[in-house]
C-alpha cells in the first residue's frame, strides 16, 4: 500500500499557524436530511450544501478534518456503499476539499483524531 502525502501542518506555510486539511463535503437535498438536521428556513427542495461526512458516516454540520487526499477518497469509497441503504441513495454528491485554516489547535487536534477514527472505520469495513 502507498503511504499517503501527509498535508502540510503547522509550521509548513510562512504563516506559522496555518494548517491543511481535506474533508468530504455532502450536498443532498433538505427534504432528504435526516430530521435532527433539518432547518425550518429551507424548503424542501433547497440543497443544503454545508453538512460533512463524520469519521462514521453519518452527517453532520461539523467539519471533519483528514490528514491526507488519499485517506479522504478511500473514505469517499466508504461512503458511497453505506449512503446506498440511506433515504438519499441516489440524491447525493461529495466532495473531497483541501482547506487551509489558521485554527491550528483545533484543525491539528481533529486531523489526529477524525483520521484515527476514520482508519478505524475503513478497516472495519474491510473484515
Amino acid at each position: 500500500m502507498i503511504e499517503p502525502k501527509k498535508l502540510r501542518s503547522a509550521g509548513d506555510f510562512p504563516n506559522k499557524s496555518a494548517v491543511e486539511y481535506a474533508t468530504i463535503r455532502v450536498e443532498t437535498s433538505h427534504r432528504l436530511v435526516p430530521s435532527n438536521l433539518q432547518n425550518p428556513h429551507y424548503r424542501d427542495e433547497d440543497i443544503v450544501a454545508g453538512l460533512y461526512a463524520t469519521p462514521t458516516g453519518r452527517l453532520s454540520y461539523k467539519t471533519l478534518y483528514l490528514d491526507s487526499v488519499e485517506l479522504a477518497e478511500r473514505f469517499v469509497a466508504h461512503l458511497h456503499q453505506a449512503f446506498q441503504r440511506r433515504p438519499y441513495a441516489n440524491e447525493y454528491s461529495l466532495k473531497v476539499e483541501v482547506i487551509t485554516t489558521t485554527q491550528k489547535v483545533t484543525a491539528t487536534k481533529g486531523r489526529a483524531k477524525h483520521s484515527a477514527a476514520v482508519i478505524e472505520t475503513l478497516l472495519g469495513d474491510a473484515s
